[in-house]
């Protein structure tokens, strides 16, 4: 069971970021609102520190029906990590949303991003592998999040979303250590892998077009990531899925390939991933976004998906539906408050409250 939730109606989260008012380094301006967005939040450029900030999300949250956040998380000490820990949750309004952790490897196992690398025996740093700094995480999170009051638990386990999974590689080693840490600790973990994806490339005169823009580097990135994803076989040589996880789910299905005819395409993945979790034992977590627009963040020219009134939102929660999970019944929505990408149902300007009433609506 879900602890303190209903388990008759559908469990409701929403992917949730704390790293507004975070300053970055004085060459590149002020703070990350500076990276740029279209919406325009009603509460303005906000800092994620404000106790009236924290306050006002938890109860637009609970208007919406929303259950819990999936909180963004990278590294210990980190804006966000001390934001979290020493500013949202201690906040008295805190104690009526329940929240989980999203482990955002790209950054957690990447310094400054650059290699860009997922095998857990490649170098962190000169000292560590990534896959030591990996359990070194978990061993954090587990000191001082999965046994606080609100943290969300699966049958008294904390759950936890691993962002990029399916770029993992050489991990059992170091999954094998961590469930013998956390059972040290009196833990068991109920994870749940980003692995929900395309397959291919879908070849459209837009898509080609763009693609014949980008730099050849980030092609070739493209055209990597599409050929290992062609089989679901590769999940489980890589990740070994149904050893040590419990659920899937992908946080976001935008590419820049795939905004033609793009819910219909869902459709037919959601049904994919669904069908191999019935056959391995495992949960599936639909996700849901109101649209995508980051234009004033990676570039005027990059393919949006159009909001279209709220109806887009709507023909993707019809969609989720179709897919819950029957043990679980859980949806996820990307995002609550992710405006760079445009994926936010926070108030704002442009549409007032209108995608918590719908939220609210759809979840019923």
């Amino acid at each position: 069971m879900v602890e303190n939730l209903n388990q008759s109606e559908i469990k409701l989260g929403a992917h949730y970021y704390l790293w507004y008012g975070r300053p970055t380094f004085p060459l590149l301006g002020g703070g990350v609102w500076k990276s740029g967005y279209k919406h325009q939040p009603l509460l303005g450029e906000y800092n994620s520190r404000d106790p009236q900030v924290i306050n006002q999300h938890i109860n637009w949250a609970e208007e919406a029906g929303i259950d819990f956040f999936v909180i963004s998380w990278n590294d210990s000490g980190s804006w966000d990590d001390i934001t979290l820990k020493d500013y949202y949750l201690k906040q008295s309004q805190a104690s009526e949303i329940k929240f989980c952790l999203h482990y955002d490897s790209s950054l957690a196992l990447n310094v400054f991003r650059n290699p860009v690398s997922y095998d857990f025996n490649d170098k962190y740093s000169p000292f560590k592998t990534k896959g030591e700094k990996f359990l070194e995480d978990f061993e954090y999170l587990a000191e001082t999040y999965f046994n606080h009051s609100q943290y969300l638990k699966i049958n008294n386990r904390p759950l936890v979303i691993i962002y990029n999974t399916s770029l993992f590689k050489n991990v059992s080693h170091y999954f094998d250590k961590l469930q013998a840490n956390m059972e040290k600790r009196g833990i068991s973990l109920f994870l749940v892998a980003d692995v929900v994806h395309w397959a291919g490339v879908k070849l459209t005169k837009k898509n080609l077009s763009y693609l014949w823009e980008m730099p050849p580097k980030e092609v070739i990135k493209i055209f990597f990531r599409v050929m290992h994803r062609f089989s679901l076989n590769n999940l489980e040589e890589d990740v070994f899925l149904s050893k040590y996880f419990d659920g899937i789910t992908g946080y976001n299905m935008y590419s820049i390939n795939r905004t033609v005819n793009f819910l219909e395409d869902v459709d037919e993945v959601y049904q994919k991933f669904f069908s191999y979790t019935r056959s391995h034992k495992l949960c599936f977590i639909p996700t849901v976004i109101p649209g995508y627009d980051d234009r004033n963040l990676s570039g005027l020219n990059r393919p949006i998906l159009e909001r279209e009134e709220g109806k887009f939102y709507e023909d993707f929660w019809a969609i989720a539906k179709k897919y819950l999970d029957p043990s679980l019944k859980m949806v996820l929505i990307t995002t609550f408050n992710e405006w760079h990408e445009g994926t936010e149902i926070e108030p704002s300007k442009e549409y007032s409250n209108r995608y918590l009433e719908i939220t609210r609506l759809l979840k019923n």
